[in-house]
């Protein structure tokens, strides 16, 4: 009985040590294939700029939303396309969200078709991209606001784009006045944080919003 016992213990310490060595692999798989993303992410920075786009149209003043996505992409050698999306509050907030991600040549396509269901793009030079993205970040800033905490990391895909070469001019807000448009999933906690700053920044006749009650709107 005692022998049956020290064999199964042998035999349980066997599988332990076998579940530890898997558990271990696929970890060091795991971190390589992390380790492999950020490194094409890295070369991708300074690949030849692609192609850029941006939502449409994110400047209608008859519209309450005023958000859309901004798109610079690099192509590096072997065909990955490195993307940079930045999603822009142009009434208010500024770059609410942004990543960088690498696609292999027939991924992007159905990527960026994904990004065209959220708001239908077209082109746009890479110059103005960047002003675009910088100036809606600078006009969030005065009104107290910050950037996603993403952006330091992604606005790495502007390298050598220069957007003082961009002839565009962009005029923020909505009717000459900040405009926040707080949406479903805009906690409450982070609404109040919202209209305290834009109260604090431009006093009670200084801009205007639509918050997000239950199944109504209120201004």
């Amino acid at each position: 009985m005692a022998l049956n016992q020290k064999k199964l213990q042998k035999k349980k310490a066997k599988q332990a040590a076998k579940s530890k060595a898997r558990k271990t692999a696929q970890k060091q798989k795991a971190l390589m294939s992390a380790f492999s993303r950020k490194l094409a992410i890295q070369q991708a920075f300074n690949a030849p700029v692609f192609e850029c786009w941006e939502a449409e149209p994110l400047f209608d003043q008859d519209s309450d939303v005023g958000i859309g996505s901004v798109m610079i992409t690099r192509k590096a050698n072997n065909g990955d396309i490195l993307a940079g999306v930045f999603l822009i509050d142009v009434y208010c907030l500024g770059i609410k969200d942004c990543f960088v991600r690498v696609f292999s040549e027939e991924n992007y396509p159905s990527f960026l078709e994904e990004v065209n269901m959220q708001g239908k793009l077209k082109k746009i030079h890479p110059t103005c991209a960047r002003k675009l993205i910088e100036k809606a970040g600078e006009y969030a800033a005065d009104l107290g606001f910050t950037p996603h905490k993403d952006y330091r990391e992604a606005k790495r895909i502007f390298g050598d784009i220069e957007s003082a070469a961009c002839p565009r001019s962009f005029e923020f807000g909505k009717n000459g006045k900040p405009f926040y448009f707080a949406g479903p999933y805009d906690k409450p906690k982070f609404i109040k944080n919202v209209l305290d700053n834009l109260e604090k920044n431009c006093g009670p006749d200084g801009y205007n919003y639509v918050a997000y009650s239950g199944d109504d709107f209120f201004l």
